[in-house]
């Protein structure tokens, strides 16, 4: 599905064909991000403190495809993969938008290794977290690990 990303008055818009997702910058809580390497797929797991909005574009199936999206979605978090051509322009505009969030080099992502002291996370990097928190944290804290 064709995704355009942009940045509009403190907003991160990711747009498709049926709808347009605004997220606030400042609404951004921890970004993470995992390698599938060989595949060149890269999945993306962004958290909010607010939720994101939606906007469908004209049409009555926008509108349907909206209405599904509003019920079936957790509106503070995003989980998507991507290919590496779909998610660079997507990470330079979170880096303009959040300055201290990590440059993150794809190419090397076979290499990417979290070590927290307790756990080791072959293949995932934290990009950002709002309140440093290290990758097993930010797991527990959206419930995506247990412990």
């Amino acid at each position: 599905m064709f995704h355009k990303y942009y940045a509009e008055d403190h907003f991160l818009i990711l747009e498709n064909p049926f709808l347009k997702e605004k997220i606030a910058f400042n609404s951004i809580d921890d970004i993470v991000i995992s390698s599938q390497f060989p595949s060149r797929k890269y999945s993306l797991y962004m958290f909010f403190s607010q939720s994101v909005q939606y906007e469908e574009k004209k049409g009555w199936w926008n509108k349907i495809i909206c209405a599904i999206i509003n019920n079936n979605n957790n509106p503070y978090q995003i989980k998507r993969s991507y290919y590496d051509n779909e998610i660079e322009p997507l990470l330079t505009l979170i880096i303009k938008g959040l300055p201290e969030a990590e440059p993150l080099n794809l190419k090397d992502s076979l290499f990417w290794r979290t070590d927290d002291g307790t756990n080791i996370f072959s293949k995932m990097k934290v990009m950002y977290s709002r309140e440093k928190l290290l990758l097993a944290d930010i797991l527990r804290k959206h419930g995506l690990m247990r412990g």
